[in-house]
């Protein structure tokens, strides 16, 4: 008598399982996948200044966003520091500009660069 009640649990629960998955399935496939809503008004007009603004600084050349921002990010000028073994300062500024300061960023090893600032440490 045990039996056929263990027997009959068992059978409940896979039923119950079954139909708990194919709810489960039928939900589901009824559910919208999220798409990308269309742009507004707004956001359409931002986008063409933004490609419009993009195309006139790079003077009509053939190039996406991503090389105008490259080409933006080179002309930013670049601020270097120079420290010697004792770390203390003995150059600072454009290197493009101090040809002394180049020299010596050349022979520097690179430390690291925090915000738009690189700092190089000479090692002898």
């Amino acid at each position: 008598m045990k039996n056929t009640k263990v027997i009959t649990q068992k059978t409940l629960s896979t039923i119950l399982a079954a139909a708990l998955a194919v709810v489960t399935l039928f939900q589901a496939a009824t559910v919208n996948s999220y798409e990308a809503a269309p742009a507004s008004a707004l956001e359409a007009e931002l986008l063409a200044e933004f490609d419009q603004f993009i195309a006139e600084e790079v003077m009509g050349e053939e190039m996406d966003a991503l090389e105008a921002f490259e080409i933006m990010e080179l002309e930013i000028t670049e601020s270097v520091k120079v420290y010697n073994q004792n770390n203390e300062l003995i150059g600072q500024g454009n290197p493009e500009t101090n040809p002394l300061l180049g020299k010596l960023v050349n022979q520097a090893d690179y430390l690291s660069q925090i915000g738009g600032e690189k700092y190089f440490q000479i090692t002898e």
